[in-house]
């Protein structure tokens, strides 16, 4: 018997419960720290996309402070990773 890394388990699990209508955000979700790297995705995640908007949940001020000022090549890099539309990223402090 074979056994498959339990990162493309979780990806077929999570493209089957959500079917295509949330593909782009599991690929924005699954791909945040490729983005924004390892630091900043300790610090931050995505946890909503609705009507072409990422929504971003940051740690505290001072890594939103600092996602801010990279938001053009975050937005850059996003749209790279997925063929939808995405019009803005909104950072919002949530723990």
């Amino acid at each position: 018997m074979a056994f498959s890394p339990v990162s493309s388990l979780l990806k077929q699990v999570l493209t089957q419960i959500g079917g295509d209508k949330y593909q782009p955000f599991i690929l924005l979700y699954q791909g945040w720290k490729d983005v924004v790297g390892e630091l900043l995705a300790s610090r931050s995640h995505p946890f909503r996309f609705h009507d072409s908007v990422l929504y971003v949940a940051v740690q505290n001020n001072s890594w939103l402070q600092e996602l801010y000022l990279r938001k053009a090549e975050i937005l850059r890099q996003c749209r790279a990773m997925i063929p939808q539309e995405i019009r803005d990223i909104i950072f919002l402090i949530r723990s």
